[in-house]
């Protein structure tokens, strides 16, 4: 029996672009399964203020230079965004949305991807490039459970004002921790 199809990329942000733009390149039979409702992956999902960690130079997908930034430094949310959607648009990359993957198991000689929604389709590889913005990791430690104040992980900020004439701690010193501080 012949499956849906060759490959099925889990998840449309940057990693899954990538990925769909060599099988395009190489001609496979493949989909995209993506659960937002839009282009831009994580980059929906961030705070207002945050950039790019790096040049634009430095972070464009295969074939097609990521545009500077508008204003001196790094690329915002709101550039990448645009540019991951313009990408994705100008590749025409056969992208589904909102398709949540809730399982992939074996079937014979293929791999069945089953979706939030029931359906199922099924391919010969799977590539997950789902990433993690979606399952944040909050360390637990000792006293959390009797500290009253905000606790936050970094994938739930949108912006400083709700903390505005407030004592904050941000734990972690990797670029998120970084830009929010």
């Amino acid at each position: 029996m012949k499956p849906d199809h060759a490959v099925a990329v889990i998840g449309g942000g940057q990693a899954g672009l990538a990925v769909a733009y060599y099988l395009r390149r190489a001609g496979a039979d493949f989909r995209v399964f993506d659960a937002s409702d839009g282009p831009g992956g994580a980059w929906v999902h961030g705070w207002d203020s945050l950039r790019l960690f790096s040049p634009a130079a430095y972070s464009s997908l295969p074939g097609w230079p990521m545009p500077p930034a508008a204003r001196d430094g790094y690329p915002t949310r709101d550039e990448v965004i645009d540019y991951l959607s313009r990408y994705e648009a100008r590749y025409g990359f056969p992208v589904e949305r909102p398709k949540a993957v809730a399982s992939v198991e074996r079937d014979g000689a293929h791999l069945r991807l089953r979706f939030s929604d029931g359906e199922t389709r099924t391919a010969r590889v799977v590539v997950s490039a789902t990433g993690t913005w979606g399952a944040p990791v909050v360390p637990d430690y000792p006293g959390r459970d009797a500290f009253r104040g905000v606790q936050l992980h970094s994938a739930r900020y949108r912006s400083p004002e709700p903390f505005a004439g407030q004592r904050v701690l941000v734990v972690g010193g990797g670029n998120s921790g970084a830009q929010i501080l």
